[in-house]
């Protein structure tokens, strides 16, 4: 009896142990695949934060970025020349073309001429000069030009070159331009070289008291020899139109037989 007793003792024990390791080994199993689960969503919340970051970054960057605007103003051909008149007074001539190579219009400000020597020093200057048209939209051109003696000198090849101050910028103002018509250049004598004539028409919605007329005059070859400069003295209506004249500024007599071609351009302006 007591070995029956002792037998069953002993079975009844080895049975508790076996299930106490089997909980064991079942509790390990489930903590490690917890552990594991847990880790991966994780670092998966972490890529698609990550991601979610950058992509917001990338759309900052996009919504920063602007056209760029491109204002540029360039002169693109110029002549300059010194010479003698019959009473013995040198004379110099310095035209230019200026060219609106950006993407915005832009309005021309008050013009320096400067008339360096060969060494690079000042022999005269001239100021409170204005292009025409003074607004210059992308694409076109504005004429600038003066002719005046330089004090104190009696050799023109003393003269070398014209440099150019000017100022210009961003605008949204309409240039006014007028439409020209039945333009005619022809050669003069010593006083007026050359001489265009022309009509010009307000093609615009106002009236304008004042309009100023530039004539660029090209060689055979397509080179710049001078601009001539003038204006309309009388208010023009729209649609009305008034011829003009231009002679001025001075230019060598030789000039008067060198033109082959005439451009001209206007604009209306008032104070």
């Amino acid at each position: 009896m007591k070995k029956l007793f002792v037998l069953l003792t002993l079975t009844a024990l080895t049975l508790a142990l076996i299930g106490c390791s089997s909980d064991e080994v079942s509790g390990t199993s489930e903590n490690g695949k917890t552990s594991t689960t847990e880790e991966n969503t994780e670092n998966t919340e972490t890529e698609n934060t990550e991601n979610e970051e950058e992509t917001k970054d990338n759309k900052v960057n996009v919504e920063k970025e602007e056209p760029k605007e491109s204002i540029s103003l360039e002169i693109t051909q110029q002549n300059e020349v010194a010479w003698v008149d019959s009473i013995g007074t040198v004379w110099v001539h310095s035209a230019a073309i200026f060219e609106n190579t950006g993407d915005e219009p832009v309005k021309i400000g008050e013009a320096q001429m400067n008339f360096k020597d060969q060494e690079g020093g000042i022999l005269g200057t001239e100021t409170w000069l204005y292009a025409v048209p003074d607004i210059v939209l992308p694409g076109q051109k504005a004429f600038i030009t003066e002719s005046t003696f330089l004090d104190g000198i009696n050799d023109p090849s003393l003269f070398k070159e014209t440099s150019y101050n000017f100022d210009y910028g961003k605008t949204g103002e309409d240039p006014y331009l007028m439409e020209t018509s039945g333009v005619k250049g022809f050669p003069g004598d010593e006083y007026s070289p050359y001489t265009v004539t022309g009509v010009v028409k307000n093609t615009t919605d106002k009236k304008h008291e004042f309009i100023s007329v530039s004539a660029a005059l090209y060689a055979e070859d397509g080179s710049l020899l001078g601009i001539l400069d003038g204006s309309v003295d009388v208010g023009v209506a729209p649609g009305s139109e008034a011829g003009f004249e231009l002679f001025y500024p001075e230019i060598p007599v030789e000039y008067g037989n060198q033109v082959v071609s005439v451009e001209v351009l206007a604009y209306g302006w008032d104070f």
